[in-house]
């Protein structure tokens, strides 16, 4: 009867684990923390968006990169960050378009540009430094 029990309440429980935590995203939406927990270990790899390879003039391994690299001009695309607009954001664009999403080797996960969309629409703090 335990065990019967306990193969009911496991698969309840682990399904409730995974919807907390898809849901919890109490991160700071803050540049900095945007930087160093997502932009430079998802993009600023030594081949891509490093200060070393500068990508598209482009490189988040370090705050001030980042800074810098968010106000840049890409051809093709709006600017990187509008403050207020994530649709119109080519930074969104490009963390969530269909074909060539970056980053390419491993797109960022959903939770990660759920925060980098609600650091742009309250507005960028910090890219004007």
């Amino acid at each position: 009867m335990v065990r019967a029990m306990y193969r009911a309440v496991l698969p309840a429980v682990v399904a409730l684990a995974a919807c907390v935590q898809q849901t919890d995203n109490n991160r700071p939406a803050t540049l900095e923390y945007i930087t160093e927990a997502i932009l430079q270990p998802g993009c600023a790899q030594y081949t891509c968006h490093s200060s070393y390879r500068n990508e598209r003039g482009m490189a988040f391994d370090t705050v001030e990169a980042a800074r810098r690299s968010l106000k840049v001009d890409v051809p093709k695309l709006p600017p990187l960050v509008v403050d207020g607009d994530v649709e119109g954001s080519g930074l969104y664009i490009v963390l969530t378009r269909t074909i060539k999403r970056m980053p390419y080797d491993a797109p960022l996960p959903d939770k990660d540009i759920d925060l980098i969309a609600t650091w742009i629409m309250a507005g960028a703090k910090g890219l004007d430094q």
